[in-house]
């Protein structure tokens, strides 16, 4: 038995995190990866970001990309799910709302108190993407090898 994640698995990891680091490549190619909140919706990833942010541009010359989710703290516990992926802004009105009701239901207990006026405004202005995986992801699981 290898230590990769069966779907299943890799669903429920999916489920129960909702942080994930999104890579994206900057100037020359440089790997620029930060972290994300995402939801999945009818079986497809969505993560929401200011509209002015330089992912945006990184994208719009490249749309490939990374997404990992992954947990774990010990080397023995460590697990995830690596996707390379295609980004690509959503532009229908009805996927837009549904996401941001997704990801404000699924975060309500994490948002911070309401924002200073400036970053209120960055943070308003913002896009939804889609990451479409463009191949069966790689995945891991420590906790399956025995030591």
């Amino acid at each position: 038995m290898g230590i990769s994640l069966s779907p299943e698995e890799r669903q429920e990891l999916f489920g129960t995190h909702g942080e994930a680091v999104l890579a994206t490549r900057g100037p020359g190619g440089t790997p620029l990866p930060l972290p994300v909140w995402y939801v999945v919706l009818h079986g497809e990833i969505f993560v929401r970001t200011p509209s002015r942010a330089k992912r945006l541009r990184h994208i719009a010359q490249d749309p490939a990309v990374g997404f990992l989710v992954h947990d774990g703290v010990r080397w023995s516990e460590l697990r995830g799910v690596l996707h390379t992926a295609k980004a690509e802004i959503v532009s229908d009105a009805g996927t837009v709302t549904a996401v941001r009701r997704a990801l404000a239901e699924r975060f309500a207990d994490r948002l911070p108190p309401p924002l200073p006026g400036p970053v209120a405004e960055r943070y308003d202005d913002s896009v939804i993407l889609r990451v479409a995986p463009l191949r069966e992801p790689v995945s891991w699981d420590n906790r399956k090898i025995r030591v």
